[in-house]
């Protein structure tokens, strides 16, 4: 038994009368149990996945601070290896 997309209850594969008879009159606290073991299947997975695109954004914020380091550091070796005119240095 299952949900269908618009979250009513799937009882064509209950066979016996009794049970559908008993899971109808139980309807709304069925939908919940069932909406209930959905979430607790997806909620961890989108946690997971929330906290890996936050490694990654860390990871990449990382990676852009050594890139601007890097350039940084190879603009001041050549500042550093420029030869000053006379009329550049005064």
């Amino acid at each position: 038994m299952t949900l269908d997309t618009a979250g009513e209850l799937d009882l064509a594969e209950v066979k016996d009368k009794n049970v559908k008879d008993y899971l109808k009159k139980n309807e709304s606290l069925v939908k919940l149990t069932l909406m209930q073991a959905d979430l607790e299947f997806e909620y961890p997975q989108k946690l997971e996945k929330m906290l890996i695109k936050a490694d990654v954004v860390e990871m990449a914020n990382k990676e852009e601070e050594k890139l601007q380091f890097a350039a940084f550091a190879m603009e001041a070796e050549e500042a550093r290896k420029r030869v000053l005119t006379y009329e550049e240095y005064f």
